[in-house]
């Protein structure tokens, strides 16, 4: 399920990135600076950034590498992001060739996903129910029992909001929704056809226009990574509060953002494209009420 991360993509794009650039290295550093290069080149530091109008994540590898290669930060991040074209070149229409990767002074690494991987990953999401692969992570009853004395109306009113625009939504002919069976028992509805949503404009880019629709985005982005990317840290990872900022962002959405009235009658598609992120949305509160906090996930409140 990593293929819903894209921090776990970033990651192993720089990493293949990092590999071709030891094999260079390999050539001219002594054998116990090899092994300093090789330890410190086995995590790759990687974070989301936020940028309304797009999804970035920034690496810090070439500034971690500096210090044991005796070179400027900005050198070793140049050389990595010279290997990162040749991947791509190489590679040619692979998931790779829509990041957009960028260097600066500091020797920071830039990677930006272009928006045909986000418009492929939302249809993707929209089609596709959730699973907990990570069976290590699912809620125990002794986590439940104490989820008791957590808050989780705000939650659960925002994933019951999410179900009914998606009920007026096909109601009024802009979706067709699946029902879920038992194999598909992670998601309440699924899009019946995924090309029916129009993520992007004719020109290639997203269909969106308001910045609560791109913080909306960048929560999705953020929820999936803690779900699907395993964290370098081993930190435990505060699922209410992921829960709640997904839930804030929808909210933000939904006030900002409208669906019916003019914008159904002379922008149906981004009426239509509007309705694909609450579908992902509602899929993904069902299953970090249910999966993470041990709750419910209430279709109406």
């Amino acid at each position: 399920m990593t293929k819903l991360s894209f921090q776990c993509k970033a990651i192993h794009f720089l990493q293949k990135a990092v590999s071709l650039y030891r094999e260079k290295l390999e050539w001219s550093c002594s054998y116990e600076k090899k092994l300093e290069v090789w330890a410190r080149m086995e995590v790759i530091p990687m974070k989301q950034i936020r940028d309304c109008g797009g999804i970035i994540y920034k690496s810090a590898i070439a500034l971690k590498l500096a210090p044991v290669l005796q070179k400027p930060a900005i050198y070793i991040a140049s050389e990595l992001a010279k290997y990162c074209g040749e991947i791509v070149n190489t590679e040619g229409r692979k998931d790779v060739v829509n990041f957009q990767v960028e260097v600066i002074s500091s020797g920071i690494i830039y990677l930006e996903l272009m928006d045909l991987s986000i418009a492929n990953w939302l249809s993707y999401l929209s089609s596709v129910p959730l699973k907990d692969d990570q069976q290590n992570f699912r809620v125990d009853v002794d986590y439940q029992s104490s989820c008791e004395t957590i808050n989780l109306f705000p939650i659960q009113y925002s994933y019951a909001r999410c179900c009914s625009l998606l009920r007026m939504g096909e109601w009024d002919g802009l979706i067709v929704l699946a029902r879920t069976t038992l194999e598909n028992y992670s998601q309440f509805w699924l899009i019946l056809n995924s090309d029916s949503i129009p993520w992007q404009k004719s020109n290639g880019e997203l269909q969106f226009l308001h910045d609560a629709e791109y913080e909306l985005i960048a929560e999705i982005v953020s929820t999936l990574d803690y779900i699907y990317c395993f964290s370098t840290t081993k930190k435990a990872i505060n699922w209410v509060k992921v829960a709640n900022s997904l839930s804030s962002a929808f909210q933000t959405f939904y006030c900002q953002c409208r669906i019916w009235g003019v914008v159904k009658v002379k922008t149906p598609k981004l009426a239509k494209a509007r309705l694909g992120l609450v579908l992902v949305t509602q899929s993904l509160l069902r299953f970090l009420l249910e999966e993470r906090l041990g709750g419910k996930a209430p279709i109406e409140l």
